[in-house]
């Protein structure tokens, strides 16, 4: 049985200020940040990972450097260009009050079966889905019997992790996303049968400054 553990990146500054993030922005992450990704680590230091993949953004691969700091037997970091995050085109980096604004980009919640990005050349559910379940496959193939850490984005995490479980879209978008430094788990025995152990897990985070 593979067993998968996700954990989104830690608070960013864009966080912090409500703006948009995205594919093309990637700041640092804030102090809030940086105690969520020390407090993962903490939760998981005991936890033996096989293999570790990262997105290619900065935000992301600060957050696993953070979560496998105190974890002895950690290996190298792995970049796998697939969990790079959702890419919302001209309104990365923009203020969400303001993007809520675009009907456009307001369907990305409240009608996502009708979200259409190409007026602001953005990226479609569909392509979000394809990338993250053929990367979840390959995984999954070749590393059978194995434990392996993910750490990536909100928005592309949570379409990876329950449209595996086969979640369609609008069931997904109209619930919570995953948290910040949040940690989920997936295990089977291959990409058709896996279940859910863990999701969205935030308890190690109380105590955090």
């Amino acid at each position: 049985m593979t067993e998968l553990y996700f954990i989104r990146h830690g608070q960013t500054i864009i966080n912090q200020e409500h703006k948009i993030n995205g594919a093309h922005v990637d700041t640092a992450l804030t102090a809030t940040g940086v105690a969520g990704a020390q407090a993962a680590g903490r939760e998981l230091r005991q936890v033996q990972f096989d293999q570790v993949f990262v997105s290619p953004q900065k935000r992301a691969q600060a957050t696993a450097k953070l979560v496998l700091a105190p974890n002895l037997a950690a290996p190298a970091l792995q970049i796998a260009a697939p969990l790079h995050e959702m890419d919302f085109g001209d309104w990365e980096g923009r203020s969400i009050d303001e993007g809520n604004q675009d009907p456009a980009l307001r369907r990305f919640f409240v009608d996502p079966a009708h979200y259409d990005p190409s007026s602001f050349h953005g990226e479609t559910f569909a392509s979000v889905v394809a990338r993250g379940q053929l990367l979840l496959q390959q995984l999954v193939s070749d590393f059978p019997q194995q434990r392996l850490l993910i750490v990536g984005h909100g928005t592309m995490l949570t379409l990876m992790v329950r449209s595996a479980l086969g979640a369609t879209v609008g069931e997904i978008m109209t619930q919570p996303q995953l948290a910040n430094t949040s940690i989920s788990v997936l295990q089977g025995k291959s990409a058709d049968s896996l279940e859910l152990a863990r999701w969205n897990d935030i308890h190690f985070l109380t105590n955090i400054a």
